[in-house]
């Protein structure tokens, strides 16, 4: 599996591409998220805004693409799941 992250069509953010599916009803129940439904989670990650998507992508409104990656595998984490990268 892999872990991607390019810059967003809109320029505000991170899109951060994972092949790790996400339960997003587990997730909602785990992460203290301002939005959650079955299609998309909202949330506000240690002051970043995050978008999170059952297919595993996210976009992550930070200025650096380091950052956004480490998001992302943190939350990752948080939710008990791997590090595509890892694999």
């Amino acid at each position: 599996m892999a872990i991607s992250v390019r810059l967003c069509s809109g320029k505000t953010g991170f899109e951060v591409t994972t092949n790790t599916r996400i339960d997003m009803i587990k997730a909602g129940g785990i992460l203290k998220t301002k939005v959650a439904t079955k299609h998309l989670i909202l949330l506000n990650y240690d002051g970043v805004e995050v978008s999170l998507y059952p297919g595993g992508r996210m976009i992550i409104k930070t200025s650096s693409r380091e950052e956004s990656l480490e998001i992302a595998r943190r939350l990752l984490a948080e939710l008990g799941l791997p590090d595509p990268s890892e694999k």
